[in-house]
């Protein structure tokens, strides 16, 4: 079965059939951000000549080794700052079919929306429905914030144009502009609800899932990006009173820009800003429950259906500390960084007539010493348990029980993709008053009232 072209707004498409799927990869959605278009927002796609071949592997964004190679392992891809594209996989193109979005995660310094992890072709065979995997500028490109160089949310702003292109674009790849979920895992979560709250996303998707974010992390205010900045300008050899700093940062090579952000860190602001010292800067939503404050306005505003849940041990993918005050420490960060502005998100937005849905996924492998960690649940969603091989968290995992839940992960998935629901005895809706918790450890049908105090 050969792949058909694919007409864009910018220009024809190839790309190439896999397991009875078709794949496009490398789209451009924005112009490249090099040379003088760095530390700027991007511009919609220019327009090609020819046909474009998509099916070749692409770059992923500049970036360094992420700090959860322990239980997911490493990352070995090439990386290019010319990196804002996305990667669609679709089953026919010639029909009205569910889209899913993809927002990775990585503490907005790692990951990509390209990684054979996130290969969306397995879930959209299995859901016959369009995936689209973003990539967007992550960590200095991406999210530094100085008056002096860039006022803007750059990542966020790069992440706001796929989902444009996408109302634009997905009918030519058999996908329906009106049926649009998307869905992130930690920092993409986090980027999902940033957006939620901004007006400029109205109408450009109807669902969402957050996949373990990390709302109690908030934002950065505008001094809090200064202080980060000015110590990469340091790092890098720069002022921020150089009337030619933007010149000077533009000549810098991407792995100079690596380095000094690694820099700041290690030396400046890795413990300041608990190991995140990237975030989109709001100062009008910067604590907890000014985000959540935004972004339930704005999910009311869209009249999103939304599910939203954590693991059972997300701290234990950063930490192998396993005595008695160390999981003290664990259980609290947990509860104030995921747990509960998760139930609190959850339960406001309900109130504010989203219908949400929790979950709790609590299955760990036999052999892992990370337990239910952050990430876990990624392998199932995808279906890429053949990329995730090497992967610690999944340790002495019998190939039967990830296929199983594998099997009832996707169901959940894909049954909110296409419709934004579930019967009621499968899955009912989460509310204040009745806390109900999907939870997923390899049972069909497990719940259970779920109540997370705060601290």
């Amino acid at each position: 079965m050969s792949c058909p072209e694919v007409m864009t707004q910018t220009g024809l498409v190839r790309g190439f059939e896999q397991n009875g799927v078709f794949k496009f990869r490398g789209i451009p959605y924005c112009k490249p951000t090099t040379g003088e278009g760095r530390f700027k927002p991007a511009e919609p796609a220019q327009p090609w000549q020819g046909v474009l071949d998509c099916a070749k592997e692409t770059p992923i964004a500049p970036q360094g080794p992420s700090d959860l190679e322990g239980p997911m392992g490493a990352l070995h891809r090439r990386y290019d700052e010319d990196c804002l594209t996305l990667e669609i996989s679709t089953p026919n193109v010639n029909e009205k079919l569910p889209v899913a979005i993809w927002f990775h995660g990585g503490a907005n310094v790692s990951g990509a929306g390209n990684l054979d992890w996130y290969d969306g072709a397995e879930l959209a065979r299995v859901g016959h429905m369009v995936v689209v995997g973003v990539n967007f500028r992550i960590a200095a490109l991406g999210f530094l914030v100085h008056p002096a160089l860039n006022v803007d949310n750059l990542s966020i702003l790069d992440q706001v144009e796929s989902l444009r292109w996408v109302q634009k674009n997905i009918r030519a790849f058999g996908g329906d502009p009106d049926n649009v979920t998307v869905f992130g895992q930690s920092a993409g979560g986090n980027a999902i609800v940033h957006m939620m709250g901004l007006k400029e996303t109205d109408g450009l998707f109807q669902k969402a899932i957050l996949e373990s974010p990390s709302i109690g992390r908030g934002n950065h205010t505008m001094q809090d990006a200064v202080t980060v900045s000015e110590s990469i300008f340091k790092h890098l050899g720069l002022t921020a009173d150089d009337p030619k700093l933007g010149e000077k940062i533009r000549a810098k090579s991407v792995d100079e820009i690596l380095a000094a952000t690694d820099a700041c860190f290690k030396q400046d602001c890795g413990a300041k800003y608990a190991g995140m010292i990237f975030r989109p800067v709001k100062d009008a939503w910067h604590t907890t429950e000014q985000t959540i404050e935004a972004a339930v306005e704005g999910a009311a505003r869209k009249k999103l259906r939304i599910v939203i849940g954590t693991t059972a041990d997300e701290v234990h993918a950063f930490t192998l500390a396993r005595d008695p005050e160390s999981e003290k420490k664990s259980a609290a960060m947990q509860l104030a960084r995921y747990d509960w502005p998760a139930q609190e998100f959850a339960a406001r937005v309900r109130e504010a007539g989203c219908p949400t849905w929790k979950y709790r996924f609590m299955w760990k492998a036999p052999d892992s010493v990370y337990d239910s960690c952050h990430t876990i649940e990624l392998p199932f969603v995808f279906g890429t348990l053949k990329a995730w091989g090497n992967a610690p968290m999944l340790a002495g995992a019998t190939e039967e029980e990830k296929v199983r839940l594998q099997h009832i992960m996707q169901a959940l998935w894909c049954k909110f993709f296409k419709d934004g629901e579930f019967d009621d005895d499968v899955w009912p809706q989460f509310t204040r008053e009745r806390p109900i918790h999907k939870i997923i450890d390899n049972c069909e049908n497990g719940l259970s009232e779920v109540v997370f105090e705060k601290a």
